[in-house]
């Protein structure tokens, strides 16, 4: 009777640290590696700005960044990394040497969390402050990724998507 007790609870073990310690494709890159390498790939460039302690900032990580078709789109399409707004970190921006602290002065983040965008060329595409949850942050993702900001408002690409769904 023992036997086979032991038997699944070494099995059940096995699985859940697999999973645990499974990493997912999608990871985020250090502002210094991922400026780069954003207009390296001709990505988009995701930019997480948080601060430590922040409750809403582990509810986007949990909640939106652990979102299985956001982290697959985020994959795929944008290079994301994560900078905290009070960390003396130096890393390069538009050909200058900077804090992190002071990079979120020059996105204008006022509170955490705060998500920016920037394209291939380095222009900052846009910002959102706050939480956003997974079914409000998808349409985001494709409004940036198919270079939509270029041609219509944000508020006029989510009308046309409804359009296209009705027909």
């Amino acid at each position: 009777m023992c036997k086979p007790l032991i038997k699944y609870f070494l099995i059940g073990s096995l699985v859940l640290a697999l999973s645990i310690f499974a990493e997912s494709e999608w990871k985020w890159l250090d502002f210094a590696e991922a400026h780069p390498l954003a207009i390296e790939e001709g990505k988009p460039l995701l930019v997480n700005f948080y601060s430590t302690g922040c409750y809403w900032c582990r509810k986007l990580d949990a909640d939106t960044f652990g979102d299985s078709l956001i982290e697959s789109r985020l994959h795929e399409s944008f290079i994301a990394t994560r900078v905290n707004i009070a960390s003396n970190r130096k890393v390069q921006w538009r050909e200058q040497t900077i804090t992190e602290h002071d990079l979120a002065r020059h996105f204008s983040v006022r509170g955490t969390p705060l998500t920016a965008f920037v394209d291939t060329t380095g222009k900052i595409v846009g910002s959102i402050p706050g939480y956003i949850p997974p079914e409000n942050f998808l349409p985001m993702l494709k409004y940036v990724e198919g270079g939509w900001y270029n041609e219509l408002s944000f508020q006029e690409f989510l009308v046309s998507e409804e359009a296209l769904k009705k027909n």
